[in-house]
């Protein structure tokens, strides 16, 4: 018999070294939050650079993590309380698997160690002894050259290359996949 995760029926307050992560909510549904997903700059390398975001978008993303086991997280200053980005864990009970995705939104964050910080609290957590995940895998655009550093930087290891798979300001670019196991935690 296979055996199913299970997963803590709410993601408590994590602390990093300078970050706090928690459950993103409608209340950070603001200005900067919007500010960000339509920032040409903050998301150069993202799908989400395709569609024009509002309140009501946001809201309907928000909601489609009711109910499952997938995680929208906020990340915070831990001193100041600001939001600074986003994660999200999308989480398969049934493989012990999650693939993790990360945005910095505050620009004056950019280069601070913050993404590091929040990435391996969060995927520290997901693969530890609470949560117990088997798996965590994550991808991103070859040209993201920071977020290849910061998958790299926690551990994970180069699974797959989709050569040219998408078009990113003209150019067909490659998409790397990355992994890290539970026994690499």
């Amino acid at each position: 018999m296979s055996q199913v995760w299970t997963l803590p029926p709410t993601l408590s307050v994590l602390e990093g070294r300078n970050v706090r992560l928690r459950r993103f909510g409608a209340v950070d549904i603001g200005d900067s939050y919007l500010d960000w997903l339509n920032d040409p700059d903050v998301v150069r390398y993202s799908n989400q650079r395709l569609r024009k975001h509002d309140k009501a978008s946001s809201e309907q993303y928000l909601a489609s993590f009711a109910d499952t086991d997938n995680l929208f997280v906020a990340i915070e200053d831990k001193a100041s309380g600001q939001l600074l980005g986003t994660m999200t864990a999308y989480v398969s009970r049934h493989h012990g698997t999650v693939d993790v995705g990360l945005m910095v939104g505050e620009r004056s964050a950019w280069g601070s160690g913050v993404g590091q910080d929040a990435w391996n609290t969060l995927c520290n957590w997901l693969l530890g002894a609470e949560v117990g995940l088997r798996k965590l895998t994550a991808g991103a655009a070859r040209p993201n050259v920071a977020m290849v550093r910061i998958m790299e930087r926690s551990g994970m290891q180069l699974e797959a290359v989709r050569c040219a798979q998408e078009i990113i300001e003209g150019e067909p670019v490659d998409l790397v996949y990355y992994a890290r196991f539970a026994s690499h935690a």
